[in-house]
C-alpha cells in the first residue's frame, strides 16, 4: 500500500511538473507579464504636473496605439520611454517630469495590451510598437539623433531592439537602461532554477546580442538590492555594450525604486555630458 502511495504520488508530482512547463510554453502570458487592462488616467497626470497630451497612432499590422507625450524646448531632444511588463503609462509618469521641466521632450509609448488597448503580448508585437513609437516620430520630423531611448526593465530590451533596427537611418542620440537584464530566459532562470524555463520561453528578449550591434552612447542603471533582475545580469549586459558607455549601481536600490534615489537627476547629466561630447 505504501509503496502503490508513494508510485502515484511520484507520477502526481511528474505529471504537475509536466503541465507547468506546457503552461509556460503555450501561456507565457500567465508568468512573464502583468498588464495593467485599466485606461491610464492623464488627466491625473496633469493634475500632478505633468503636462502631457495623448498621441493616436499605429502598430505596422494597424493595431492603434497611444502614447503621452511633451514637446521639447528649441536646442533639446525628445525621451521616448519604453515601461517594463507590468502596469500602465499611468505608473511611470512620475520619472519623466524632470526632463519635461528641464525643456526635454518626452514620449511615453504604450503598447497593446496594456492600459486598456486591445491587442496580443508577445515579443513580436511589442517590439513592433515600439518601432511604431520611432517611426511615427520620424513622420513628424524628429530624426534618430534627435531622441533618446529608455527603457525599463523589459522595456530595455525594446530600447535596444528599436536603436539596432532603426539605426541604419541614423544613430540615435543615446539608449538609457534602467535595472535592465541580458535575456529574459538567463533571468527567469535565476528565480526559478528547478524548471528547464531557457528551452521553454519563446520571448527570449535576448538582450546580450543586441546590444553589441548599438552603435549610440549607452547609459545603464542597475539596483545592487533588485530581486526582480539581479543586478549582475545588468553588469554581463554593460561588458559587451560598446562605448561611449556609463554604468551607475545604486546602492540599497531595488528593481522599482531607483526614481527614489533621483536618478533622474542622473540621467539629466549624462545626457547634458554625452551631448557635449557628440557636438
Amino acid at each position: 500500500m505504501t509503496k502503490k502511495i508513494l508510485k502515484w504520488g511520484c507520477l502526481a508530482i511528474i505529471g504537475i511538473y509536466v503541465l507547468v512547463c506546457l503552461s509556460v510554453m503555450v501561456m507565457p502570458q500567465w508568468y512573464f507579464y502583468n498588464p495593467s487592462s485599466q485606461k491610464s488616467d492623464i488627466k491625473h497626470a496633469n493634475e500632478y504636473d505633468y503636462p502631457a497630451r495623448a498621441v493616436e497612432y499605429k502598430s505596422e499590422d494597424g493595431t492603434p496605439l497611444l502614447a503621452w507625450a511633451t514637446l521639447q524646448n528649441p536646442g533639446k531632444k525628445m525621451i521616448v520611454f519604453f515601461h517594463g511588463n507590468a502596469a500602465n503609462l499611468e505608473e511611470f509618469y512620475h520619472k519623466m517630469k524632470a526632463f519635461a521641466y528641464d525643456g526635454y521632450g518626452t514620449f511615453m509609448a504604450e503598447y497593446r495590451g496594456f492600459g486598456g488597448l486591445k491587442g496580443k503580448i508577445n515579443q513580436k508585437n511589442l517590439e513592433a510598437d515600439a518601432i511604431a513609437a520611432i517611426q511615427f516620430l520620424n513622420k513628424h520630423g524628429y530624426k534618430n539623433s534627435d531622441i533618446y531611448l529608455y527603457g525599463m526593465s523589459l522595456g530595455s530590451h525594446m530600447a535596444l531592439n528599436t536603436a539596432v533596427q532603426l539605426q541604419k537611418n541614423g544613430n540615435f542620440a543615446g539608449v538609457i537602461l534602467e535595472v535592465p537584464f541580458d535575456s529574459l530566459a538567463h533571468t527567469a532562470q535565476k528565480r526559478v532554477p528547478y524548471l528547464p524555463l531557457k528551452l521553454l520561453i519563446r520571448d527570449k528578449y535576448d538582450n546580450i546580442e543586441i546590444i553589441k550591434q548599438v552603435k549610440s552612447p549607452i547609459f545603464i542603471m542597475g539596483a545592487s538590492e533588485d530581486k526582480t533582475v539581479p543586478v549582475e545580469l545588468a553588469k554581463i549586459l554593460y561588458e559587451q555594450a560598446s562605448s561611449p558607455k556609463k554604468m551607475i549601481i545604486y546602492k540599497n536600490g531595488k528593481h522599482g525604486n531607483l526614481f527614489n534615489f533621483r536618478n533622474d537627476l542622473d540621467v539629466l547629466n549624462w545626457m547634458e555630458m554625452n551631448e557635449k561630447s557628440i557636438y
